[in-house]
């Protein structure tokens, strides 16, 4: 299965942990202060390492941005290939994978929060970039979808699509989630069950009623 790309260039001659540790550094800055009040220097100062040493393995904050996104899309995604390969049944991975969704925008998971608000107020060449990320995302999803309903765990339906809506109601959801509300509090706590009620209703079976 294809997974999101990392930035191999930049990590493969990093000591062990160190590109975890500035991706860390850099969510919670981020979370914080936002893309525009965030700086390469205060990402080295965040996170223990020389500006230079930043700057020679991520060439740019949008760089930063966009590594912290990948690992959060690809722990994602291997926790829902691992249960698919592990012969979870169906609608328990899609309640597992709602639960993971609304487990990554509780506190002390700023890269979560980043995930559901990314692209909010970016610049447009970022803003291009995370769409272009989410597209490799839905494909990957859309994959596991198609071998699904090839095994007829679940309706047969245009894999991409399907992808998309369910990516698109987790997200908007989970986003209304962050806003530190009663409304917020109140979706945080009915909307991991509720969401992946609805998700298995759209994905049950035809024959399952």
């Amino acid at each position: 299965m294809r997974v999101v790309r990392t930035n191999v260039r930049s990590e493969k001659s990093m000591e062990p942990g160190l590109a975890d540790r500035i991706r860390a550094a850099a969510a919670r800055l981020f979370a914080r202060r936002g893309f525009h009040g965030t700086g390469m220097r205060l990402i080295a100062e965040e996170a223990g390492v020389s500006i230079g040493a930043l700057y020679h393995y991520f060439p740019s904050k949008e760089e930063v941005f966009l590594s912290v996104l990948r690992q959060e899309y690809d722990q994602r995604l291997a926790e829902a290939q691992g249960m698919w390969r592990e012969g979870v049944s169906a609608p328990e991975v899609v309640r597992r994978v709602v639960e993971l969704h609304f487990a990554s925008i509780t506190a002390g998971h700023e890269s979560g929060r980043l995930l559901s608000q990314a692209g909010v107020g970016s610049p447009l060449e970022l803003a291009l970039q995370i769409l272009a990320l989410r597209e490799e995302y839905a494909t990957c999803i859309a994959d596991l979808l198609s071998q699904a309903m090839q095994r007829r765990e679940i309706r047969t339906a245009h894999p991409l699509l399907t992808a998309y809506a369910l990516l698109g109601l987790v997200e908007a959801v989970t986003a209304r989630a962050l806003a530190g509300d009663g409304t917020a509090d109140e979706l945080q706590r009915v909307g991991p069950a509720e969401v992946a009620e609805i998700a298995w209703r759209a994905l049950r079976p035809d024959k399952e009623e």
